[in-house]
């Protein structure tokens, strides 16, 4: 871990910053003088997120922006939200992430983990581009996962009618993240905003909760090994200030250090296919109309 360089005048927003990677990360920008927005599920959790914040950097420019991933309309209401209350936007974090332990569909008849873990990160950044690129240094960041090597893009696996296995969700939509990433990256490169994606390694989380007793006696033991938040957080508070990153797009790091990802995940015709797929299911245009 190092320092991060001084962001005061620089608005972050990083969506599940109420646990884990996100709290880690949020409470690492504030230090650096960045005014933080703290998304979170419910204003209790925002809330009670502020106040473990505020605890540590006394100091923090911080604020409160609550909604419910899952939905694109409360997607849609985020990004106004963010639009009307603050006159600028330097970065985002799309961090915020779930796991379902059954198949099951939100309001959009969306697969629940491609629609918190995907989609909503997708439609976000689209809906906040504008706002981003009157930034002198828009970033956006993806906290992604080497999950996303176990497995292949394959749209006919969110039907309700596929074998659902929680572990081959969450990996399809961290490679998802980086398909995302990967063809973001082309989109944006006559635009000042850059996309990148951050690996935190393994940390400890909540995000799986043992099933089973077989679970709960491995978790503890994994959990370990584990590191804790902060250090994985390291890296994407780096991805935000860094100022070697300047103009750097579509990278995936791990510790600061640039990593390849797996071929599919950067396959440029899967890339390009999953965008359209992403727009169809969000009712967006496929151009990206943002220079």
């Amino acid at each position: 871990m190092g320092e991060t360089r001084d962001l005061n005048h620089r608005t972050v927003l990083v969506t599940g910053a109420t646990s884990g990677i996100g709290l880690a990360s949020a409470t690492q920008l504030a230090g650096a003088g960045a005014t933080v927005i703290i998304h979170g599920p419910s204003r209790r959790a925002t809330a009670a997120a502020r106040v473990h914040i505020a605890s540590a950097v006394p100091t923090a420019d911080l604020h409160e922006a609550a909604a419910d991933l899952s939905s694109q309309a409360a997607v849609r209401k985020l990004a106004t939200e963010v639009q009307s209350r603050f006159d600028r936007l330097d970065v985002l974090i799309n961090n915020a992430a779930a796991v379902f332990d059954r198949w099951s569909a939100n309001g959009d008849g969306v697969e629940l983990t491609f629609a918190v873990n995907h989609l909503a990160p997708y439609l976000l950044t689209r809906l906040l581009l504008p706002t981003l690129a009157r930034s002198h240094e828009g970033r956006v960041v993806i906290v992604a996962s080497e999950a996303h090597r176990t497995i292949t893009w394959d749209a006919e696996a969110l039907e309700p009618s596929a074998p659902y296995e929680r572990f081959e969700a969450y990996a399809r939509s961290k490679l998802a993240n980086l398909l995302f990433n990967a063809e973001l990256a082309r989109r944006l490169e006559d635009s000042a905003v850059t996309t990148n994606a951050a690996h935190p390694g393994t940390f400890r989380s909540r995000l799986f909760r043992p099933r089973n007793l077989g679970e709960r006696m491995v978790m503890p033991v994994l959990n370990l090994k584990a590191a804790t938040p902060a250090v994985g957080a390291d890296t994407v508070a780096w991805l935000v200030s860094a100022p070697e990153l300047a103009g750097l797009s579509g990278g995936y790091f791990f510790r600061r250090r640039l990593l390849e990802p797996s071929a599919e995940a950067t396959d440029a015709a899967t890339a390009r296919e999953l965008w359209t797929f992403s727009a169809e299911l969000t009712g967006l245009s496929d151009d990206l109309g943002v220079r």
